[in-house]
């Protein structure tokens, strides 16, 4: 996976591009998170303006997943509203795809986007990497022990958290993590994969800076990081990538409440960041 190492940056400072889409899915913005330059997967946020309509049926030929950020979309008659989640694989049919009063979607593509060539209704998808809808709202959290996430003996106090998908084959995963205002951890972390993350609400300060909403990261594997903490609770969308995730914890000194935002971005992110003249280091302001 060529995507750069970025960690992190506000999201709010990329500029929305137009027509990056076009004959796949036409008239939406895009604000592209990260992109692997070898196989074409990236990670945007699509904004959807009111009475978008998809002219045609379509089946791409990658996997699409998405968490609705603001407003809703319809899909073959699902209405996704705030905070809803899907996974389709590859060739699943959309024969209805709307927006009736727009919407900002987080989206994740596995590959270069293409449409599938044959008759819609001959397009075939692996139903074991299907959720058609999750509403992550009424979905009930997990708060003890995640052993599934091979996270050892660690302690889950404090957090609530999700699974929304795992690939059957990969073990690839996706989750929410809410943590509880006040929260903190005492070691770093490393995992043998990819993680991505994206702050939907709340704070976090890394030893790199307080990332809030809107934040994201990509973070190669074997890569140190943390240790963490949160002064008013924060909730993040995450994935793992190239495996399943597991972790190693390391002894460290504590997490630093006030860290100074000092990134890790490709060049392209830091002319973005140093254009926007934002302050992320100033206090609230009561």
């Amino acid at each position: 996976m060529a995507r750069p190492h970025i960690e992190f940056i506000q999201s709010q400072v990329i500029p929305f591009k137009k027509d990056l889409y076009i004959g796949i899915r036409d008239n939406i913005e895009s604000r592209i998170l990260s992109i692997d330059n070898e196989d074409g997967s990236s990670s945007c946020i699509l904004k959807y303006p009111s009475g978008w309509l998809q002219n045609q049926p379509q089946a791409l030929l990658v996997d699409e997943e998405f968490f609705v950020l603001e407003g809703s979309l319809e899909i073959n008659g699902q209405i996704y509203a705030k905070h809803s989640y899907a996974h389709f694989p590859r060739g699943y049919a959309k024969r209805s795809h709307s927006s009736k009063n727009g919407a900002v979607v987080l989206t994740f593509f596995s590959g270069k986007l293409a449409i599938e060539e044959t008759d819609i209704n001959l397009s075939e998808y692996d139903d074991n990497r299907m959720i058609k809808f999750i509403d992550t709202q009424k979905m009930e959290g997990e708060t003890g022990p995640r052993k599934h996430m091979n996270s050892g003996d660690w302690d889950p106090s404090g957090t609530i958290h999700k699974k929304l998908y795992q690939d059957p084959y990969s073990g690839e995963l996706t989750w929410l993590v809410g943590l509880m205002p006040g929260w903190w951890s005492a070691k770093a972390e490393i995992h043998p994969v990819v993680e991505e993350e994206f702050a939907i609400l709340g704070d976090i300060c890394f030893p790199i800076g307080v990332m809030r909403d809107g934040g994201y990261f990509w973070r190669p594997p074997g890569i140190e990081h943390g240790p963490f903490a949160t002064w008013g609770g924060t909730l993040h969308i995450c994935r793992c990538k190239g495996g399943a995730y597991s972790t190693d914890w390391q002894e460290s000194e504590g997490p630093n409440w006030n860290p100074k935002y000092d990134p890790i971005l490709p060049s392209e992110y830091r002319e973005y960041l140093n254009k926007s003249g934002d302050n992320y280091d100033k206090e609230p302001g009561y």
